[in-house]
């Protein structure tokens, strides 16, 4: 699993698809605009819950989220 590639499929969600800011899609997902820089850059790995609203909130695919396929 590649942190980069979540963060930038993270960030490729909000900005291309959902043309959204870090703290509209934050407030959309229920979470805190604090961790987002640090998701899209690869820093940190994104939680269960993260995983979890993105698929209930956008029908992310997980998939796609974690591999890139899908």
């Amino acid at each position: 699993m590649n942190l980069q590639e979540i963060g930038a499929r993270i960030q490729y969600l909000r900005v291309e698809v959902l043309d959204l800011s870090q703290r509209e899609f934050a407030q959309r997902l229920g979470i805190t605009q604090g961790n987002l820089p640090n998701l899209e850059k690869g820093q940190s790995l994104p939680s269960c819950y993260l995983i979890w609203c993105l698929n209930a909130t956008f029908g992310v695919n997980l998939n796609w989220l974690i591999t890139g396929q899908g």
